[in-house]
């Protein structure tokens, strides 16, 4: 009984006048009395209760992520502005057919002898494919044998033919495209060569020969890590890939014309430098996976990742807001000092570049109350050199969008298929999509590239076509 009326006695000991004796406090009240306080502390301890578990429910929901996808208000109308000319289609530079219809007598009354009015000539342009069908060829290779050397020869390969192959060249490079670039499944590759052309074929038949095909087209992703490794600079990401059910990751590695994706196990330093190697010369453009700590003469960090971030801050504290324009500011300084850096003295330069950085280390070393500013500010604390490459090198972009543009094909990829089912397939994958980038970025065109580089060396000349 002493402790339920404890709190009671604590106030009543603020008070002078009051006795602070617990017992007399007892003797003065009644057992009634005392009873009617005991109930009545009890449901203010339930009302009190109540009110924590509704305040926790709206702190919680506070917290919640809220969705990532905010409709943006449309900036401008669709189409073309008021008053731009119109456009149609351009007129073909040749015509394979010309069919003229006439009239050799009315079409009303049957009376013959029209005359023609030249200035009711109308004229219609019509472009259409022509319906493909399947070309069966057997190859036929004669043997002879050389009394002179006591060897046999076999004639050579034709022009066209792949040794040992049921599917043709052109089948092939039209399937990688169809696989990698629209997306589309074996079994649907399938239907379309069998709806278009009336090619009996089965997806896992594709499968097997696109399998076999990046076998051979390794020689050509050769090149295509070469010349990674020998460029100025590369960027690098990296995202989730599965083979037949397991967790992997598929990485890619880009430049204005190159293109190489490898799928692996892991995530971490090795991968990194199983493609770039120990002593890359480049500079290595990433987000801030510690993954790319150590890849590369010069690195530089995505400053689109951090402003990401920053954005994604829910009501921020006006120290929030202060630092999220600090890093803004920063940003749009280091961007004119890189435009200016043709037109200021070297030691004017390197002074401005100097300031730069003592601002973001001045920024990375505040004490902020916030998790989240803790956080950034220790990533900017750890690189702030690595923040600031673009403007020391010439010609390194600042962000890492362009890794994520050429990755975004293999996430479509990913999103409408079961990414591999078998290593051999993964292996394909790497070879074929790696290829194929790299073609988009040169501005060539992937069909008849595939269609030679493949008969090239399927009939055993191992000298790639591509070069670095």
């Amino acid at each position: 009984l002493f402790g339920v009326v404890a709190d009671d006695f604590v106030k009543m000991a603020t008070t002078p006048d009051v006795i602070l004796d617990p017992r007399i406090f007892l003797e003065d009240h009644s057992k009634d009395e005392l009873i009617d306080e005991i109930l009545s502390l009890r449901k203010e301890k339930e009302d009190l209760q109540k009110e924590l578990v509704e305040l926790k429910k709206k702190l919680k929901s506070s917290f919640v992520k809220e969705n990532g996808y905010k409709k943006k208000k449309r900036w401008k109308k669709l189409g073309r502005p008021v008053g731009h000319p119109g456009c149609t289609r351009p007129v073909p530079d040749h015509i394979d057919h010309v069919v003229e219809q006439t009239l050799d007598h009315c079409p009303g009354c049957g009376q013959n002898g029209l005359v023609e009015l030249p200035s009711e000539l109308e004229k219609h342009i019509q472009e259409d494919i022509i319906p493909a069908h399947v070309e069966v060829t057997e190859f036929i290779r004669h043997g002879y044998w050389c009394s002179s050397c006591k060897k046999k020869h076999m004639a050579p390969y034709a022009e066209g033919e792949i040794p040992q192959g049921h599917l043709g060249p052109n089948i092939l490079a039209q399937a990688i495209v169809l696989k990698y670039f629209h997306g589309l499944p074996y079994s649907k590759i399938a239907t379309v060569f069998g709806e278009l052309c009336s090619l009996k074929v089965s997806g896992g038949g594709l499968a097997q020969a696109l399998q076999r095909l990046g076998k051979y087209l390794s020689v050509e992703r050769d090149v295509v890590l070469k010349a990674i490794r020998k460029s100025r600079w590369v960027h690098g990401d990296e995202t989730g890939w599965k083979i037949a059910g397991v967790g992997q990751w598929l990485w890619d590695w880009v430049n204005d014309k190159w293109a190489l994706y490898q799928i692996r196990k892991g995530r971490g330093q090795k991968e990194a430098r199983e493609v770039l190697g120990e002593n890359y010369q480049g500079t290595q453009i990433s987000d801030f996976l510690p993954a790319y700590n150590k890849t590369g003469k010069w690195r530089q960090r995505c400053w689109v990742h951090l402003f990401r971030e920053i954005r994604n801050i829910r009501d921020p504290t006006p120290e929030e807001q202060a630092a999220a324009k600090e890093v803004k500011r920063i940003y749009a300084d280091a961007c004119r000092l890189e435009r200016d850096r043709g037109k200021l003295a070297p030691w004017v330069f390197g002074r401005r570049l100097a300031l730069l950085k003592n601002r973001l280390l001045d920024l990375g070393s505040r004490g902020f109350q916030s998790a989240t500013w803790k956080r950034l500010s220790a990533r900017i604390l750890k690189y702030r050199n690595e923040l600031l490459t673009f403007v020391e090198v010439p010609g390194v972009p600042a962000d890492n969008n362009h890794a994520e543009r050429m990755i975004r094909p293999n996430v479509i990829f990913r999103k409408i298929s079961f990414q591999n089912m078998s290593r051999k397939g993964a292996d394909a994958h790497e070879v074929l999509m790696s290829l194929l980038q790299s073609l988009r970025l040169q501005g060539r065109t992937a069909i008849p590239f595939f269609k030679t580089a493949y008969l090239k060396h399927r009939q055993g000349n191992p000298i790639p076509i591509l070069s670095c």
